[in-house]
């Protein structure tokens, strides 16, 4: 039994694929959120991810979320959406959502999220699908200095140069 944190990883795609890769292979126990694409979904399986049943599922295994997806709105739907993280999850849920988001949107699930007793941490990405795999990817932090802290030993699984850029809304 790892004394790591579980780490749930919403957005397997080109970029979402190397860092859960990467997170596993930093020794986190990984559950993620299948997709139609099913070749990495299978890929990650295969290499010791456990796959949710749902969205609460993955939530309610999980201490600290990952998403990389394409949107805001995209954002939007898995945290406030029927089954969303939101309705689901415990106090002390950390989530990075690693998505070129919209600042509006990402103080405007942080602050929910702060109501609820849990973390929002905005972290996008710099470089590409090849560094993602090879853990090498920028990553730019938007977070208390604390919570920053607290998720910097996740972050170093895939990011070869983190910068903690100031607080939420700055990454």
């Amino acid at each position: 039994m790892s004394d790591k944190d579980v780490i749930g990883f919403i957005g397997v795609g080109y970029m979402g694929h190397g860092m859960a890769h990467n997170i596993m292979k930093g020794g986190y126990p990984l559950v993620i959120k299948g997709n139609k694409n099913r070749v990495p979904v299978d890929d990650l399986v295969n290499s010791g991810a456990r796959e949710s049943q749902d969205l609460a599922d993955l939530v309610a295994q999980c201490d600290v979320i990952h998403m990389c997806l394409s949107n805001s709105p995209q954002v939007e739907n898995i945290i406030f959406g029927a089954g969303g993280i939101l309705e689901n999850a415990k106090k002390g849920l950390i989530v990075i959502d690693c998505t070129t988001a919209d600042p509006t949107s990402t103080t405007g699930i942080a602050d929910a999220m702060a109501e609820k007793g849990m973390h929002f941490v905005d972290a996008p990405l710099g470089r590409t699908p090849k560094e993602a795999a090879e853990g090498t990817l920028d990553a730019m932090i938007g977070a208390s200095d604390a919570l920053f802290e607290r998720i910097k030993p996740i972050i170093q699984c895939w990011s070869g140069n983190i910068i903690h850029v100031g607080p939420l809304g700055a990454g």
